[in-house]
């Protein structure tokens, strides 16, 4: 297809470029295309705009859905503003444009209450247990005590359930997967078995791991939902209604030291560095501590292994930078701290990665 020659109004009715916009399938040649024709970046970015603002509208639906007011918060975000003026509202809402975001919205509208029946549109513990339960018979352990409870699941894996949370776990588990859902704190060593993922669904968020050690914050009412690791990989992605599919390529991938933390109220999933990150047991023997006279970069080298934690630099830059240092267990962030004040640069925190700045070392 001859992309090139689109409009905005065609991209909005290509399929390819919606489902690139709300799930990322085919992103290597959208992307592609974008560098290839930057031209194109303001009819690409309209179009993506009002393809988001359907998607967020969807997620604002009441069984009286006000079309006017959909339609006022796309055409507030169109940049177009000479078209915006030129075009009556009333001949907007028949536009195509028009047509297909209001079916869509619609449509999605209906869809959505059918599954969720929800009015405050946050997915919880009730509306999960009453999906699961239609698959197996299930016991639930509730936490009443001012102690942590410790719950071991018949494959061997050990919860240990916080204070006012409650687990519900099949009395026996399915032959190709293992579901729990949570309601409130608890932390996880899970049982390894790559045959048999482990599902915990906690809100709006699903876990799933092979083998590894993390922990769950999901309080009925809380704000934010988060994902902690502390050993092994876990794949987090979110659902905004009862869904126990698995749309694992539209979620994130977490490593030790990592979490993810889902805000219920703009349903934004992001990624970051836990407050503390801890050292990583299995590989602490294999690393080197002491250094005298050294590289930087052989520095961040042995803190990457330590800590797990990716650290990027410009290598060009730090070439020259010759440090005498000790690492340790404590913490990662002070020892970031004393190394950069050193050589004179800076770190920040992105995408749980470190991100070194510096204009090199005189």
């Amino acid at each position: 297809m001859n992309y090139e020659h689109f409009q905005r109004n065609d991209f909005l009715h290509n399929d390819s470029f919606v489902r690139w916009v709300l799930f990322q399938e085919e992103a290597p040649f959208w992307q592609a295309f974008m560098q290839k024709h930057p031209a194109k970046a303001d009819e690409v970015a309209q179009a993506q705009q009002l393809i988001l603002a359907v998607q967020k509208a969807e997620g604002k639906n009441t069984p009286a859905l006000n079309q006017k007011a959909v339609w006022a918060n796309i055409e507030d975000i169109i940049t177009e503003e000479q078209e915006v003026k030129s075009l009556s509202i009333s001949r907007l809402r028949h536009s195509v444009v028009f047509r297909w975001a209001a079916s869509l919205v619609l449509l999605a509208g209906a869809a959505w209450l059918w599954t969720t029946r929800q009015p405050d549109h946050h997915v919880n513990y009730q509306d999960l247990i009453a999906v699961v339960e239609e698959k197996k018979p299930r016991q639930e352990v509730a936490n009443d005590g001012q102690t942590t409870k410790k719950i071991r699941l018949e494959d061997g894996t050990l919860v240990y359930l916080e204070k006012g949370s409650r687990l519900s776990f099949p009395v026996h588990f399915e032959a190709k997967r293992r579901e729990v859902v949570l309601s409130g704190e608890a932390f996880f060593e899970v049982t390894k078995n790559p045959a048999k993922p482990f599902y915990v669904y906690s809100n709006e968020l699903i876990t799933k791991v092979l083998g590894t050690s993390f922990r769950i914050s999901a309080l009925e009412n809380g704000k934010q939902v988060t994902v902690k690791v502390q050993t092994g990989r876990v794949s987090v992605y979110t659902q905004n209604r009862v869904d126990t599919a698995d749309p694992e390529t539209k979620g994130l991938l977490l490593l030790p030291n990592q979490q993810a933390v889902f805000n219920r109220t703009n349903e934004i999933l992001n990624r970051s560095l836990v407050e503390i990150p801890l050292p990583i047991i299995a590989q602490s023997p294999l690393v080197k501590r002491q250094f005298d006279e050294v590289k930087v970069a052989e520095v961040f080298e042995e803190m990457e292994k330590l800590f797990g934690v990716e650290i990027r630099y410009n290598e060009d830059a730090l070439s020259d930078c010759i440090l005498t240092t000790t690492i340790s267990d404590d913490s990662l962030y002070d020892q970031l701290e004393v190394i950069c004040q050193t050589i004179g640069a800076a770190y920040k925190e992105i995408d749980a990665q470190i991100i070194i700045e510096s204009k090199g070392c005189k």
